[in-house]
């Protein structure tokens, strides 16, 4: 009887957590949209900060961005070295 209720406890803080994170994602969306959109132009804020918040709430899904669009891996950069030691007389 007390695990049944336990489960119940469970099952009722994962709901509320959900949907705390699903309201932040749809906040952070929304701002961001309007900022975009210019919608209220005397609106000052900063982006960057919402922007964060809705990576953040989208990862906490699950959604992740794609890293490169047409499935190519960037080469890392060739970095030459010089020789720096002194040539003898």
């Amino acid at each position: 009887m007390a695990d049944s209720v336990n489960e119940e406890n469970e099952k009722e803080k994962v709901s509320i957590a959900d949907l705390v994170k699903c309201m932040v994602l749809l906040w952070s969306a929304t701002l961001l949209t309007v900022s975009y959109l210019g919608i209220f132009p005397q609106m000052k804020m900063d982006n960057t900060f919402v922007a964060s918040l809705l990576t953040g709430s989208m990862a906490s899904f699950g959604i992740e961005r794609k890293a490169n669009g047409n499935g190519k891996k960037k080469d890392d950069p060739i970095i030459k070295q010089e020789n720096l030691t002194s040539k003898p007389k």
